[in-house]
């Protein structure tokens, strides 16, 4: 009780935090349900290291870059900058010769990732910021993430809402989607640039770690419980708020790291999730 009271009177250490951490676990959780449906949940990871990667970079470069230039190498530009060209070309490229696609998205994940460690190796910060960008701190964001995330999400939703039915069409029936002459190659790179933007300015605020778990453990629990997918959608958003929510709340309470607290939360739905549903079969 003292414990909660003590959150209570410190709102406003945790309330930017609390806002960023819900509106990407909602945003997350919505597109998450694409992703799992869509079985790329392995180009969600890549995404994620890669955004991890722009970030990273940043970090470096900007110890050396001076005047104008400094200017321009920023978080936010960088990191969507690759995460963007990286969804454009697992969305427009699918021929890769005798190495499959799923082959060259693990190629892009692991190089990411590897390269990530060893600029972290090189910033003069060492290693606390690149653990922040890997598994995510979000016990302080910048403020202009309480505006820059929201506005994503915002533009996101936007999107999805004027071509849901376009998505759905495309996502679980593309051969009729190419039959009746839709611009299946577009709606794709669109779906999974818009994923890529929100990953990107996501990433950058919360880290790799419990974005990569928004995408992929919400959709799945909801799958669990229900086959609805208006349902599916509403109800994936919603735990991934629960898991935001209840992971800083639980990190600010018992002192552990922010990301990795919310990723443990996101894991407790889903085994919540299976055992209903293993209740219900049986």
């Amino acid at each position: 009780m003292e414990s909660f009271e003590l959150f209570l009177n410190s709102y406003f250490l945790w309330r930017d935090p609390m806002i960023v951490g819900v509106v990407a676990g909602a945003v997350c959780g919505f597109l998450g349900v694409y992703v799992v449906l869509r079985r790329i949940i392995f180009v969600s990871a890549a995404l994620t290291q890669i955004s991890s990667l722009g970030v990273a970079l940043t970090f470096y470069l900007g110890a050396y870059a001076t005047g104008a230039l400094s200017e321009l190498i920023h978080p936010f530009v960088l990191s969507i900058a690759l995460t963007a060209l990286a969804a454009l070309f697992f969305a427009l490229k699918r021929d890769f010769s005798r190495i499959s696609r799923e082959g060259v998205i693990g190629f892009g994940f692991l190089a990411a990732s590897g390269s990530v460690v060893i600029i972290g190796d090189r910033i003069t910060q060492g290693a606390h910021d690149i653990a922040n960008i890997l598994f995510g701190s979000a016990v302080v964001v910048d403020p202009k993430d309480v505006f820059i995330i929201p506005a994503a999400a915002l533009g996101v939703f936007f999107i999805h809402t004027i071509f849901y039915k376009d998505f759905i069409f495309v996502s679980f029936d593309e051969d009729s989607a190419r039959l009746f002459k839709y611009p299946v190659r577009l709606l794709n790179t669109v779906l999974l640039v818009s994923i890529a933007v929100m990953v990107a300015v996501c990433t950058r605020a919360l880290g790799a770690l419990p974005v990569f778990a928004f995408l992929a453990l919400p959709p799945l629990t909801a799958l669990f419980v229900t086959e609805r997918l208006k349902l599916v959608f509403a109800l994936s958003i919603m735990l991934g708020v629960l898991s935001a929510a209840l992971g800083y709340f639980f990190s600010f309470i018992l002192s552990t790291p922010t990301g990795a607290t919310m990723t443990v939360c996101a894991a407790l739905f889903f085994v919540i999730g299976l055992a209903w549903r293993e209740i219900k079969i049986s």
